[in-house]
């Protein structure tokens, strides 16, 4: 679960929230593995792009279905218990950054993971119309065992 993000909208009246409630919103969304209020808070148009080099990264998903499909449902399949806890946010105009942490237990080889986070968002209307990703792939990689060698070692 994801604390201190209590889930308190009114999916009809989402544009009354503001940013940071939107981002909030998302991160108790998820937190509850609640995927229709995850959807209900993705603009129908998307710019949502991971880290280049996260296990899930599939270049810039431009609809809410992609996310679902590439992102959500891997991590559930994937992982014991993943979690995406924000800890702090920054938000000015209709952008907010999230600060926290990945956690979870990699189903394929029982490795845990705990690595930061950076998330930038973007809202409009109550919906979130860019996500940005930026953490340490190299260690998420370690976990996950797909990380490429390199000539100077794994």
């Amino acid at each position: 679960m994801i604390p201190n993000a209590p889930d308190t909208r009114d999916k009809g009246t989402a544009a009354a929230f503001s940013p940071l409630e939107t981002v909030r919103s998302f991160y108790a969304a998820l937190g509850r593995g609640d995927v229709e209020a995850v959807l209900a808070l993705l603009a129908e148009t998307i710019e949502w792009r991971e880290a280049k080099g996260f296990p899930y990264f599939g270049g810039t998903w431009t609809r809410p279905q992609q996310v679902i499909e590439g992102l959500l449902i891997p991590l559930g399949r994937d992982w014991e218990a993943f979690s995406a806890r924000a800890h702090g946010f920054v938000s000015q105009g209709n952008e907010v950054v999230a600060l926290g942490a990945y956690g979870g237990i990699y189903k394929s080889n029982r490795r845990q993971l705990s690595a930061a986070f950076a998330h930038h968002w973007r809202v409009a209307n109550g919906r979130v119309v860019a996500f940005t990703q930026y953490t340490d792939t190299v260690l998420v990689q370690d976990v996950t065992g797909t990380r490429a060698p390199t000539a100077d070692g794994p």
